[in-house]
């Protein structure tokens, strides 16, 4: 059996028989409103399934480019009632508050209630919604399931409920886009200008030492003077094995030198006798970031004011991915930079595991230029993103 049609008396219980009768991988294909009843269409059949997943995904691609052109962001009263919206604190609600004068109310046995939220759940999980009518649900209803078909997750958008459920007359989509960039945003111009000491980390192909150089060229244009280049060092700390071709290439482009470490007794070494004279940006190659004492250095390390640790994250990183390297680099406080933006882009589900994990996300990079396409992050540009591949 791949498809299979039924007719209920409510959503719930079509729903219901579509998961016991095709399995809780089903997709819902279709969903009509019949002489007052539910008929819901569903299936599992693998390209129905495969169609349903694709269907989520087929935006148009949005450049690296496109991404920082002159596109026109929402008009300023929007922007501020939003900004109201984003930064408005929670009030705390007692139960002693709550008027209790009106004894019509029916109260919801709590049981009763366990079992629906428990049969839902069991019910949407692992369930993509392909099609259903606004007409069952309100407004404020079904944003939720169109941002869970876009791809976010439950958790992040139940984080934004009650600023969704303002009452401003803004679109409830672009409020929840506002909320998890703020959440997410976290500049670090300043950071990376005042600190003495750059770790650039993260997972072999993600653009670490073409960010590398995009730092360094960033703070020659903005802190040192021509003949101040000496104050600036690149640390390559890699295996001796390792070719370090790329990055000494760029250190030529940019009139730097490379020093090319392999242990972390001279790299200590190192840093110790530059930090009050020099900055110092370090390059950690995959393979050294399980070498003995690394992390603990890392950790001691980030305590100071004056260091600060970037984590590079491709734009193309799935959900395990992205949790594997956080777990890993948990305790450095990373900023992260998300990169090579300009030959791919990051959907819901990647932004939604990024909120979840409480990242902080300050630099925006694309790969195939070192001088120009980085960018720091901000949050209105990073909701505009959002927004941009919803469309």
């Amino acid at each position: 059996m791949t498809q299979h049609r039924v007719i209920a008396e409510d959503s719930l219980s079509a729903m219901d028989q579509i998961s016991k009768i095709l399995g809780k991988d089903a997709v819902i294909l279709e969903t009509n409103k019949v002489n007052g009843k539910i008929e819901i269409l569903g299936s599992n059949n693998i390209q129905d399934i495969a169609s349903s997943n694709a269907k989520k995904r087929k935006k148009e691609k949005s450049g690296f480019s496109h991404l920082f052109s002159n596109h026109k962001l929402e008009e300023g009263t929007q922007v501020r009632k939003l900004d109201s919206i984003v930064n408005e604190k929670k009030e705390e609600k007692s139960f002693n508050n709550i008027d209790q004068t009106n004894s019509n109310i029916d109260i919801v046995n709590n049981k009763t209630l366990i079992d629906f939220t428990k049969k839902m759940e069991n019910l949407l999980e692992n369930m993509i919604i392909t099609d259903i009518s606004d007409n069952e649900l309100c407004n404020n209803q079904s944003f939720r399931i169109e941002l869970l078909k876009k791809g976010f997750s439950k958790k992040i958008i139940s984080e934004f409920k009650e600023k969704i459920m303002t009452s401003e007359n803004i679109d409830p989509e672009l409020i929840f886009f506002h909320c998890l960039a703020n959440k997410l945003v976290s500049p670090c111009e300043d950071k990376i200008l005042g600190a003495d000491i750059i770790f650039i980390n993260g997972p072999s192909g993600s653009g670490k030492t073409t960010l590398c150089s995009k730092i360094a060229s960033y703070i020659l244009d903005n802190k040192f003077s021509g003949n101040e280049r000496h104050k600036l060092s690149i640390v390559n700390f890699a295996p001796i094995s390792t070719n370090h071709s790329e990055l000494l290439n760029f250190g030529r482009l940019l009139n730097l030198n490379v020093n090319n470490i392999s242990n972390l007794e001279d790299l200590n070494a190192f840093i110790d006798a530059n930090k009050e004279n020099n900055k110092v940006i370090v390059d950690v190659s995959q393979e050294n970031k399980h070498t003995s004492g690394y992390i603990q250095y890392l950790e001691k390390l980030s305590l100071n004011k004056k260091f600060i640790n970037i984590l590079t994250l491709q734009a193309s990183s799935n959900k395990s991915m992205i949790n594997s390297t956080m777990n890993f680099y948990k305790n450095t406080f990373p900023t992260i930079a998300l990169t090579k933006l300009d030959e791919s882009h990051i959907c819901a589900e990647e932004l939604s595991i990024l909120g979840e994990l409480n990242c902080k996300v300050g630099i925006l990079s694309g790969s195939r230029s070192v001088i120009g396409s980085l960018a720091f992050a901000k949050k209105e540009v990073l909701a505009q993103y959002m927004n941009n591949l919803s469309l």
